[in-house]
């Protein structure tokens, strides 16, 4: 049991329960995972399973909260927040104060594109193409599973050094002199398959947030397109929109 503070009074009961929970959370900001029940939390506050679920419920459309069908209901901790823009991903993490690091875990120059792949890029199936796969860390956990395709005319000097220290966007600018105008993105949830699951540490069938994108010249060429595969617990988008 965690020696909290009691929760505030002359609160609603539900809200005096999430008062406690924030409580129990800041009192352990780098323990392991924080994992409760409706029935614990209702005995530890002395109110009903009601109360407790209109207290968890809420925080978890907050996103303070996640909860597992049959294991119970825990914390999201360190969770990435990513806004979505054509500027430098690698800015935008240095700006949110996230420490991160990169690691090139495939880089084939030229390969076969595969048939959706090459869809996206507006080239035929098997037309040559170089493939990246980059992983993302925050501190020690992979948080993102990137797959790129780029025309590999789009890309003759990339090194698996410009993989790691910039992104795909810096490099077409900086080295090929290639300028994206625009992207074109797709968000789904799904759940994760085996290979996924192994490599960012999660069970087989937990949700994953899949982020599929291609970047587009002025004059609407595909010039590289993939998916971005996250942990579902540890992300969220951020989008600005405009009229």
């Amino acid at each position: 049991m965690l020696d909290v503070k009691p929760p505030a009074e002359g609160l609603p009961l539900y809200r005096q329960v999430q008062a406690g929970i924030q409580e129990m959370i800041r009192a352990q900001p780098d323990a392991k995972p924080i994992s409760f029940s409706d029935a614990s939390l209702a005995k530890r506050f002395g109110v009903s399973r009601i109360t407790v679920r209109r207290a968890v419920d809420e925080l978890v459309g907050e996103g303070v909260l996640y909860r597992i069908q049959g294991r119970g209901t825990f914390v999201r901790r360190n969770k990435l927040r990513e806004k979505l823009t054509l500027t430098s991903l690698r800015d935008a993490w240095a700006q949110s104060g996230v420490e991160f690091s990169f690691k090139a875990s495939a880089f084939e120059p030229q390969i076969r594109a595969p048939q959706e792949a090459a869809e996206r890029l507006g080239i035929a199936a098997g037309e040559p193409v170089a493939y990246v796969r980059r992983l993302r860390f925050q501190k020690e956990t992979l948080l993102a599973i990137d797959d790129r395709y780029i025309r590999a005319d789009c890309c003759t000097h990339l090194t698996k050094q410009d993989i790691e220290t910039s992104s795909l966007v810096d490099y077409l600018r900086n080295r090929e002199g290639i300028i994206i105008d625009r992207g074109e993105l797709e968000i789904e949830a799904r759940l994760a398959d085996r290979e996924e699951a192994g490599l960012l540490g999660i069970k087989r069938g937990q949700p994953v947030l899949v982020r599929r994108v291609t970047f587009l010249t002025r004059a609407n060429d595909a010039i590289h397109t993939g998916t971005s595969i996250y942990r579902a617990d540890r992300t969220s988008f951020r989008l600005s929109l405009s009229t």
